[in-house]
């Protein structure tokens, strides 16, 4: 392990003169009063920083990973802060031209804040680094900080597939990465590392990838996968490395590598259950022997990480993610709503109706009038996908989330049902039918 210190001392001397009036008040003869003052010197201030210079190499033995290394970076630049009990700043410099004289200072509680930047919500090799030191100020003392400890102030996250298992996934597979309210989308060939803001003391990481697999090579299907990374907290690099246990039959495994740098030691996180649907193992072959897993639905309609047959409780935050696959292409997509308290008049209040056509939004139908209605714009609004995006695709998300807050709002305290009939046609003629069943109040 290299560690690069950042050392800088210089000499300095403090003349404190007694009656000169610094530390002394003179009141008609009275006795000397000293003030409530102090001084803090960080002349000798040394800075250690933790530094990640790259990210490991990809392998199918986790026990090969190259341990990542330190590297400098230019610490003068650092922003420094005297951050009094209040949470005002009494004082701001940088590192590199920090004051030699000792900072007077009234008593209390401080804290030394040094960062070398703001932190974003996410940004590609964008590395933060800093620290809080907190410190005392006595009356007619000089609190030294001699040594100060700058560590990431991110979650570190970089992605990459082994050889065999990249060879087998169409170039357009992306893995998005979500921590708190902040993604980032990760192409196939995608070697950056990306810095997340830690919103919490112990984050979770989600991690979905979508594109298309074929384990023979040749018949590509469509696969939506997605798994959380518990217990991740700020100053750990999650390396997550996808790779084939066995090629041949594309059972796939998923190792994560989290490493605090601040103590430097590893964390291993197996994460063995994220691929669930037989795409990854099938590979796009059709049919089978007797026995097999029943054949999928075609077109099928599924609530991702969800029963989509089973009426669900709508809660804050809940995801609402309709994954919809059609191997001819889809022709017709439409979706009603059936709600106690979301009703057709509810609905036109939003320049909305009750049966949306997403392939066609100009040909939505408003039962409250009868008539046909153009809800293009309202959908694109909320995020829906319409039109070209929904024509002859085979695979379509569905996000509705932005509904339940909407749907939440209408319904009150009392139970309430809502319905959401989704009815999608290929372009052979079939057809498949799904509701998805939710409920709000108590």
């Amino acid at each position: 392990m290299k560690i690069v210190k950042f050392t800088v001392v210089a000499l300095f001397a403090a003349l404190l003169a007694v009656g000169c009036g610094d530390g002394l008040s003179i009141d008609n003869g009275k006795e000397p009063q000293t003030s409530d003052k102090g001084t803090l010197s960080i002349a000798q201030l040394n800075i250690d920083c933790r530094i990640v210079e790259s990210a490991p190499e990809v392998g199918l033995d986790s026990a090969k990973r190259p341990m990542a290394t330190r590297a400098t970076t230019e610490v003068d630049a650092f922003n420094c802060q005297i951050i009094n009990a209040m949470g005002e700043v009494v004082s701001e410099f940088k590192y590199g031209e920090r004051p030699t004289e000792p900072i007077e200072l009234l008593t209390g509680d401080y804290i030394f804040k040094i960062q070398s930047g703001e932190v974003p919500g996410v940004a590609w090799d964008t590395p933060v680094y800093g620290a809080d030191k907190g410190f005392k100020i006595m009356r007619n003392e000089t609190t030294n900080i001699d040594e100060i400890t700058c560590s990431l102030m991110q979650i570190k996250v970089t992605v990459a597939f082994s050889p065999d298992l990249k060879e087998r996934l169409a170039p357009e597979t992306k893995t998005t990465v979500t921590i708190g309210s902040n993604s980032t989308v990760f192409s196939l060939t995608e070697s950056r590392a990306a810095f997340f803001y830690a919103p919490m003391v112990s984050n979770d990481i989600e991690v979905r990838v979508s594109g298309e697999y074929a384990a023979d090579l040749v018949n590509f299907k469509t696969v939506n996968v997605s798994k959380e990374i518990k217990d991740v907290k700020v100053g750990q690099c999650s390396n997550i490395l996808f790779f084939l246990e066995h090629a041949a039959d594309g059972n796939i495994e998923i190792s994560v590598d989290l490493r605090d740098w601040i103590t430097d030691e590893p964390v291993i996180c197996n994460v063995a259950d994220l691929v669930t649907e037989s795409e990854w193992s099938e590979g796009g072959n059709e049919g089978g022997s007797e026995g097999d897993t029943p054949a999928k639905e075609d077109p099928s309609i599924v609530w991702d990480g969800h029963d989509i047959d089973k009426r669900e409780q709508v809660v804050p935050g809940l995801d609402v993610d309709l994954i919809v696959e059609a191997s001819a292409g889809i022709k017709e997509f439409i979706v009603k709503i059936i709600s106690e308290t979301l009703t057709a008049k509810e609905l036109a209040n939003n320049s909305l109706c009750d049966t949306m056509n997403l392939c066609y939004p100009d040909q939505s139908f408003d039962s409250l009038t009868g008539t046909v209605v153009d809800v293009t714009e309202p959908l694109t609004g909320l995020g829906f996908v319409v039109g070209d995006q929904v024509i002859n695709k085979k695979y379509v998300k569905l996000s509705i989330s932005t509904f339940m807050g909407v749907l939440s709002g209408v319904s009150g305290p009392d139970a309430k049902n809502h319905d959401f009939e989704v009815t999608v046609t290929d372009n052979n003629g079939n057809t498949t039918v799904k509701t998805l069943m939710l409920k709000t109040g108590k």
